[in-house]
């Protein structure tokens, strides 16, 4: 299952929410002035399990978290548009996208009490070289938001993505 967790508002994390997107305030880190980029956004994704038996019967709960690391974010002093906090929001929902596809796998995916420990971060590991993939497509295809028409291209392909879910 998906879990919401409520993030307390003096936390490094952000997790995820359809009702909360990221604001320019939420990039704490300090700007990397050799680095091309205008923004960075620090997300991932990750997992909790646990295995447990009842009446005979093995139940594996796993818990997904979807997170933004306040700290390891950042923007460069010249960066305040909605169209580049945008771009930076994207980087964020790709991610929560990212969780959804592992959710899905980890449905399909045949968990015994002998394979779950090897299945469960070879499935993890799988999603996450895709989400690290489609980041990278991301900022490549749009030129780190530099290509408009690609910005919005991809705007529209990751929102229709989030309202699916």
């Amino acid at each position: 299952s998906m879990r919401n967790i409520f993030n307390h508002e003096n936390s490094d994390t952000i997790y995820y929410s359809v009702n909360r997107n990221l604001t320019w305030s939420d990039f704490k880190g300090i700007p990397d002035n050799n680095h091309f980029g205008g923004a960075v956004t620090a997300s991932g994704f990750a997992y909790d399990a646990e295995m447990n038996m009842f009446e005979n019967e093995i139940n594996l709960n796993i818990w997904v978290y979807i997170f933004f690391n306040k700290r390891s974010s950042w923007k460069k002093p010249n960066i305040n548009s909605g169209y580049h906090l945008l771009h930076e929001q994207r980087h964020f929902d790709i991610t929560r996208i990212s969780a959804e596809k592992f959710c899905n796998e980890l449905v399909k995916a045949n968990f015994t009490l002998n394979n779950y420990k090897q299945l469960l971060p070879s499935v993890f590991d799988a999603v996450f070289d895709e989400h690290t993939a489609m980041q990278r497509a991301y900022d490549r295809e749009t030129q780190h938001s530099i290509n408009t028409k690609e910005q919005l291209r991809w705007n529209e392909k990751i929102g229709e993505e989030i309202k699916k879910l």
